[in-house]
């Protein structure tokens, strides 16, 4: 767990060492969980948003991101099945 100040910017380096594509995503549990949902709805949907990335196999990624609100968030992997098997 990381404890940030509100304000604070964080730069998330990812590596992918696996074989599947992975992303990252930032969110409140809430959103975590109806983007979880859509993700189960619609498994090949391509989406780019600032709060998060995707990191093919053997790649590197990134996320620079500023906690401007208060709160507890969560950085997820929401691929299907991926988050079900614990990558949280």
């Amino acid at each position: 767990m990381l404890q940030l100040k509100l304000g604070e910017t964080v730069r998330f380096k990812l590596l992918n060492k696996g074989n599947t594509m992975h992303e990252m995503v930032i969110g409140t549990g809430p959103d975590l969980a109806e983007h979880a949902a859509l993700m189960k709805k619609f498994p090949g949907m391509e989406h780019e948003e600032p709060y998060m990335a995707h990191v093919k196999p053997g790649t590197t990624g990134e996320i620079v991101w500023q906690f401007n609100r208060p709160g507890e968030f969560k950085y997820v992997c929401l691929l299907p099945g991926h988050y079900e098997a614990g990558m949280v």
